[in-house]
């Protein structure tokens, strides 16, 4: 049984999400860097064992919701991209440009509609 999370708990939440974000930018700005799905995977991993409150998953699903905010996407971005079967790992998608970000909503928004 889980309690909810304390207001600076939630706002650690926040800015681990932030910091995924972050980290998923400047791999994308240096356009040559290193950073490949598998090795953000394992610092994705180390971020989310800083909070007690959210597992990866939740940290990860505020990186999406903020990055699809960032970008002028309606609200459900993250749960759209993690509704994606077909060759999607929603962690990875934090790697894409903006505008393959953006087809990859919509492409979602086509297959499965309104959520």
């Amino acid at each position: 049984m889980s309690t909810k999370p304390t207001r600076q708990q939630d706002r650690a939440g926040n800015q681990l999400a932030q910091s995924l974000l972050l980290i998923t930018e400047a791999a994308r700005l240096d356009g040559r860097s290193p950073l490949d799905a598998k090795e953000l995977g394992e610092v994705a991993r180390r971020i989310a064992r800083v909070s007690t409150a959210f597992s990866l998953d939740e940290i990860l699903a505020r990186a999406l919701e903020s990055r699809g905010e960032s970008l002028g996407l309606r609200s459900g971005t993250a749960e759209l991209i993690t509704l994606i079967e077909e060759g999607v790992e929603p962690l990875a998608t934090l790697l894409l440009n903006d505008d393959d970000f953006k087809k990859l909503v919509a492409r979602a928004e086509a297959e499965l509609g309104e959520i």
